[in-house]
């Protein structure tokens, strides 16, 4: 009768134990589960902001490339007061990209004459990416007739088209899209 007693409680306690494991094993799976997961949403940002990144500098370089073709540029010889400034399009990476300058805006810190301009990778359909650009410039110098240039490119990640789909020619950000995500660069440079 003893014997039988003895083999009950060791049951008891192996049941005990056994929950007691289990429960170990689900709380350091549950753990290792939740930095997988934020691991996983920190490489997907920085995929997205890669992306974006690569938007604002494919874009700035048309906008370089652009004010080499002189896109938006007077003859350095003659000042900007007697140029009249137009619209102009030019091709930059597969697209044909419309320049706008702004009239009726001016510049913001001493740059007089701004033109903007939407980017688009038509090379990558499947990357949304877009990124919109403001050049500036102004006449700077007294004897000798410079003209100081700032681009700014702002790139996004998730870019739609006019009706808000993600297809064709998708060059405006999706504002809607929580994971929308904004690289700028900028340059400087006297001519």
């Amino acid at each position: 009768m003893k014997h039988f007693q003895t083999e009950k409680k060791e049951r008891g306690f192996v049941i005990l134990f056994a929950i007691l494991i289990s429960t170990l094993i689900l709380l350091i799976s549950a753990g290792i589960f939740n930095v997988v997961q934020k691991e996983v949403i920190l490489s997907s940002y920085a995929r997205e902001s890669q992306r974006a990144f690569y938007a604002a500098d494919s874009a700035l370089e048309c906008a370089l490339y652009a004010d080499i073709i002189g896109v938006g540029s007077p003859d350095p010889a003659t000042p900007f007061s007697v140029v009249n400034l137009l619209d102009e399009n030019f091709n930059c990476g597969g697209s044909t990209i419309s320049s706008t300058y702004l009239s009726g805006a001016g510049g913001t810190d001493n740059y007089d004459y701004p033109f903007i301009f939407r980017y688009f990778n038509s090379y990558n359909s499947a990357d949304n990416s877009c990124a919109y650009i403001l050049v500036e410039k102004n006449e700077k110098g007294t004897d000798l007739i410079l003209i100081e240039t700032r681009i700014t490119a702002v790139g996004f990640n998730t870019c739609v088209d006019s009706g808000g789909v993600y297809v064709g020619d998708t060059n405006i950000p999706d504002f809607n899209d929580p994971k929308l995500l904004e690289r700028r660069l900028s340059i400087i440079y006297t001519q």
